[in-house]
């Protein structure tokens, strides 16, 4: 029994061992060095950003669509009020029984 047990502790004693030797070995190299060949998208981004801002930003003439988008919006009242109506509304229609 003092035999097996012997053996046992030494081949758990080796594991352990090349286990050690073995993170060691992978720990003490350099990682690789990343590739050069892909772009950095931060770099691309960093070009859009800069393209879109050297752009002009909006022509002369305003379009007629937008025209309407300038045109006086709903007060905050009212847009409280259509909104509390249309919620009311899904309420309303969630409370109905099924039919």
């Amino acid at each position: 029994m003092r035999r097996l047990f012997g053996w046992v502790a030494g081949l758990v004693g080796i594991a352990a061992a090349a286990r050690y030797l073995a993170r060691r070995s992978r720990a003490a190299t350099p990682p690789p060095a990343p590739a050069t060949t892909q772009a950095d998208p931060a770099d691309a981004l960093r070009r859009k950003l800069d393209e879109a801002r050297t752009e002009p930003s909006a022509p002369a003439t305003p379009d007629p669509a937008t025209a309407e988008e300038a045109a006086p919006r709903e007060t905050l009242d009212e847009r409280r009020a259509r909104v509390h109506a249309k919620a009311e509304a899904a309420i309303a229609e969630m409370q109905e029984p099924p039919a």
